[in-house]
């Protein structure tokens, strides 16, 4: 006997936004001790008069395939350190500091072109290929969109992760529409105090928690008084967050991000975490009726971080994206 089930597909209940203590793991295990210990180098490559840092995992061979992460807003290269050395059996791996956020320069003015231009020169210096893939995530998502409209004919593809793209027309200005001035960092005299402060953002709840005991430390920076970084001159001598506030400071997004997406001259997909709160069905269905060929896919357990979330699923749905891609001979 035949049966049909006309039930709409249930979406699985948001995660909780406080996990017990309980289920919270702060142990490192050996995969991720395993992942943070392997070879990689730390480089430089100036960028309109700016050092940009950016980490590399790979044998040195340029011909090889590869992919650079780009990281979300106030983050740094080192949310992808963990999840690097699960591709890099396979592809050259590098993974950067946008200007103004982690060991990066900072900048007098930023742009979405000028965050442009630092991800496609990286992507092209870093030896990843003769055509790489750059996989960006939330803001890093946003400027990685620009760089593949700048830079796709040399691309062989972009990742957009936990990212929506409006409709065509739709105002969508994160920063143009809250138009006060962000605040300067606070500045810590204590490090253990300072380290304590770091959260999530947008916030959300994370069970790896080993993974924030790692990527938090390392989103510090000690300052003098009297250095000076951009436009700020540090008054006290302490710890801080290493992203300049005034990144975000009239920063214009525009309104062309449906037709760049659509019009891409690369390979395009993305990713969202399906207990996300960017994940909704029906911007979902206006993403594949505006580019039929680009997939759209979601990540089981993950929220906005899907990387901190599910680092596993994460590394396996961009090798399968990128395994594709190179099969049908889009990374040269």
């Amino acid at each position: 006997m035949n049966t049909t089930c006309n039930a709409a597909p249930v979406r699985p209940r948001e995660t909780p936004e406080a996990l017990p203590a309980e289920d919270v793991t702060r142990h490192q295990p050996l995969w991720f001790r395993e992942a943070i210990a392997a070879p990689h180098e730390s480089r430089r490559l100036t960028v309109d008069g700016t050092s940009i840092h950016y980490l590399y995992w790979g044998n040195g061979d340029k011909n090889r395939p590869g992919l650079l992460f780009v990281h979300g807003n106030g983050a740094h290269a080192h949310w992808f350190h963990f999840i690097a050395p699960l591709l890099s059996a396979h592809y050259n791996i590098a993974s950067m500091d946008l200007g103004g956020m982690g060991d990066s320069d900072w900048r007098m003015d930023y742009s979405r072109d000028t965050f442009a231009r630092e991800i496609g020169e990286v992507a092209l210096a870093a030896g990843l290929g003769p055509k790489p893939v750059i996989v960006g995530h939330s803001f890093g998502a946003f400027v990685s969109l620009m760089a593949a409209h700048q830079y796709g004919g040399k691309l062989g593809g972009l990742i957009l992760c936990d990212y929506t793209i409006p409709r065509p027309g739709e105002r969508r200005e994160w920063f143009l529409d809250n138009p006060e001035p962000r605040k300067p960092t606070r500045i810590y005299t204590d490090y253990e105090e300072a380290k304590g402060r770091f959260r999530l953002a947008p916030p959300q709840d994370c069970a790896n928690g080993f993974i924030l005991d790692y990527i938090g430390p390392l989103s510090l920076r000690a300052v003098t008084k009297g250095e000076t970084r951009g436009k700020r001159t540090f008054e006290e001598t302490g710890w801080t967050w290493k992203f300049d506030p005034t990144i975000f400071n009239g920063l214009a997004m525009g309104n062309d991000h449906a037709e760049i997406y659509r019009d891409l001259a690369c390979r395009g997909a993305i990713m969202f975490g399906l207990a996300s709160k960017d994940y909704e069905p029906e911007k979902v269905d206006f993403l594949r009726e505006l580019a039929p060929e680009k997939p759209v896919f979601t990540v089981p357990g993950a929220q906005h971080h899907i990387m901190l979330d599910q680092p596993h699923a994460f590394a396996t749905a961009v090798g399968a994206v990128m395994a594709q891609w190179r099969a049908e001979g889009a990374l040269g």
